[in-house]
């Protein structure tokens, strides 16, 4: 098996070339020129070389990138405009592949995608886009494929169990009616088919149940009850401030280009734990950088990446959540300012002392460590009862005050002086004008409120592929801004046509324009 040639310069019998097509919107050269430029081996090697002529990848992929940066996610919509639009025409060399051929080659290929979105970054990043140094992370929640009205409690699924064991039992008893020679109206070969199809399903609904009891098992009891599975897409989940069925898509920011430097899809309701994947992500995507800022809001604020963060000295801000229960100076709250103010009394109005390992009150009373549990020391107080600020500080059903200290809280501590200095929260505002605007567009203005395909692992390489077409969008429209000044390479035709154009700069352009550039001409 070959593949049908996509030569886009050769002449039509009626004096026209494909490359005719595109003259209007250069982005879709710019697209074609980027796939090129990608090492597409493994996915040339995943074709035999037995059988018809297939339709050559390098020009589906680039296909599935320009209709991605165009808003456009269905196969059928593709196909259609492979026929009609002259910019689909010139990336799929005029050869109107379906929706089939479409849908199956980003379904079979959808793994790979990783690869080139690191491709694309590198190219980027040689081209001087920008130098990477500011790197914003966070997460959106994306509306899965399948309805949300599939989806069942256990005890909704063990009825709906018991239904179709009813059913399959009325079937059976059909299907004997009929061998015994009684009439129906359907025949013995359709009964036991829709018999088998029941059956199937009752395995089904079992294993989902089985599924469904592993996760409660995962969740607080509070939550167990009402936890919900979808029977078409389990992997998928109902997750709070957002409706319906969602996926929690990660992506990390170049805050200066608004560039996606990692991208990634968890089924977990909430940001915990994600700093890390995603920190070396990015790190072993740009290369190590000890100069690098990362920023990420209150959802990534867990001791673990704290811990994590400082002992491998990366340059972090974590916004905090819960401020009120860190001691973050070296001098407690004053009693006046309290008995003033007469507001319930936090941590933060504590003072922890680690070289001697207390805790200081607001009255002058000491917290000293009484008991040492696997992650915790519980601190406790010996005057409270007569404190003036006791109804402030304990509550109704103790006399004592108690602070249960986690044995990694100097690292919360730590992150909580930090977001204290001015650069921090300089800092912290570029959050929401760096990774924010990006979810944004890749919602509203790319329209990708929904995934198209399911399950977990084809939901992240879609998401792959967003994130590869938000970035050939700002990586072309960086291009078309610098004009003639930004190329790495010209064949000799593209130097004739900017000589022709530009006479007086022929001498220094032809020394370093193969030298030094790197987009063609074409495309600027």
């Amino acid at each position: 098996m070959g593949f049908i040639s996509s030569d886009r310069s050769q002449m039509d019998l009626l004096g026209y070339s494909i490359n005719d097509f595109a003259k209007a919107d250069k982005k879709c050269r710019f697209v074609v020129d980027i796939v090129s430029q990608l090492d597409l081996s493994e996915l040339f090697t995943r074709y035999s070389d037995q059988g018809a002529d297939s339709y050559a990848p390098d020009m589906m992929l680039a296909v599935w990138f320009y209709s991605y940066s165009n808003t456009i996610t269905s196969s059928r919509k593709i196909e259609d405009l492979c026929i009609f639009d002259t910019r689909y025409m010139y990336i799929s060399c005029n050869q109107q592949p379906d929706h089939t051929t479409l849908s199956r080659f980003r379904k079979n290929n959808i793994d790979l995608l990783g690869q080139y979105f690191i491709q694309i970054i590198l190219i980027a990043q040689d081209q001087g886009l920008s130098d990477f140094k500011h790197i914003a992370i966070d997460g959106t929640k994306v509306n899965a494929a399948a309805s949300s009205k599939h989806s069942y409690t256990e005890d909704g699924l063990t009825k709906h169990i018991e239904a179709i064991r009813q059913d399959i039992g009325h079937y059976m008893q059909r299907c004997d009616f009929v061998e015994q020679g009684a009439s129906d109206e359907l025949d013995l070969d359709t009964l036991r088919a829709e018999k088998q199809r029941l059956e199937a399903l009752e395995e089904k609904l079992l294993h989902r149940k089985k599924q469904l009891q592993q996760r409660k098992s995962e969740l607080k009891p509070e939550h167990q009850s009402n936890h919900r599975i979808n029977i078409i897409e389990p992997d998928a989940r109902f997750m709070p401030k957002a409706s319906g069925l969602n996926y929690n898509a990660q992506a990390t920011v170049d805050v200066d280009s608004h560039f996606i430097v990692s991208a990634d899809v968890i089924n977990e309701p909430n940001d915990q734990g994600q700093f890390m994947p995603l920190y070396n992500k990015t790190e072993d995507t740009l290369g190590s950088d000890p100069d690098r800022d990362y920023i990420a809001d209150a959802g990534y604020h867990n001791l673990d990446d704290l811990e994590y963060i400082g002992k491998n000295n990366i340059n972090a801000v974590i916004a905090d959540p819960a401020k009120q229960n860190r001691s973050k100076y070296s001098q407690p709250t004053s009693m006046a300012k309290l008995l003033k103010e007469k507001r319930k009394i936090e941590r933060s109005d504590f003072a922890y002392h680690p070289e001697e390992d207390y805790y200081e009150c607001p009255a002058g009373d000491l917290l000293i460590p009484v008991r040492n549990k696997s992650k915790s020391t519980v601190y406790r107080a010996s005057t409270c009862p007569k404190c003036p600020l006791a109804k402030y500080c304990i509550s109704s059903k103790k006399n004592i005050k108690q602070i249960h200290r986690s044995h990694r809280e100097a690292y919360a501590e730590h992150m909580a002086n930090k977001l204290q200095s001015p650069g921090a929260r300089e800092f912290m505002l570029m959050r929401k004008i760096s990774v924010e605007p990006v979810f944004g567009n890749l919602k509203h203005n790319l329209g990708f409120r929904r995934f198209s395909l399911s399950g977990l692992l084809n939901v992240k390489g879609e998401f792959t592929l967003m994130a590869i077409a938000h970035n050939l969008n700002i990586l072309y429209k960086w291009m078309h801004k610098k004009r003639f000044t930004t190329f790495n390479y010209a064949s000799v035709g593209t130097i004739k046509q900017y000589i022709a154009m530009s006479k007086n700069f022929m001498t220094t352009l032809i020394l370093n324009v193969v030298n030094k550039f790197k987009f063609r001409i074409q495309y600027v």
